[in-house]
């Protein structure tokens, strides 16, 4: 091989180690499966995952819905850092984390009786690097 192939690639190989070895905006504090098993005439107050701002600036990360097997018969929702709301949306927009602070996806379960199992499955990402997102997931069974 010439000397200017070997160049190429080791050139090639420096830059991908180094685009691998960018930090993380934010990490998630404890697991990114979260799995609850309830009875049926119970109902699920909060699940949560959390993850951590890891920079020193505010950080406003963006989450997009990936699946939902919930049940049709359950009445559930999701509070994603202090905006709650009905059902699951396909996406939304975090309010600003604060350097060194923690901020949560959650999700709520009621299931009227009805027995069953779903997932829920999230993509958390900062849109200022989008390559660095972290899946997360809820498992609920209904017993």
């Amino acid at each position: 091989m010439s000397g200017l192939k070997v160049f190429g690639m080791l050139l090639i190989g420096l830059m991908l180690s180094a685009l691998s070895d960018v930090p993380r905006s934010f990490e998630v504090i404890g697991e990114s499966v979260k799995t609850v098993v309830l009875d049926n005439a119970g109902k699920l107050e909060l699940i949560e995952i959390k993850f951590l701002n890891t920079t020193n600036n505010n950080l406003e990360l963006k989450w997009t819905r990936l699946e939902n097997t919930f049940p049709k018969q359950w009445d559930y929702s999701m509070c994603a850092f202090g905006k709650c709301q009905v059902g699951i949306p396909k996406g939304g927009v975090l309010r600003p984390v604060h350097p060194g602070k923690s901020g949560f996806l959650a999700i709520h379960v009621l299931p009227k009786g009805s027995k069953g199992e779903g997932v829920v499955k999230f993509r958390l990402f900062d849109p200022k690097d989008e390559r660095n997102g972290q899946m997360l997931e809820f498992r609920v069974r209904v017993k």
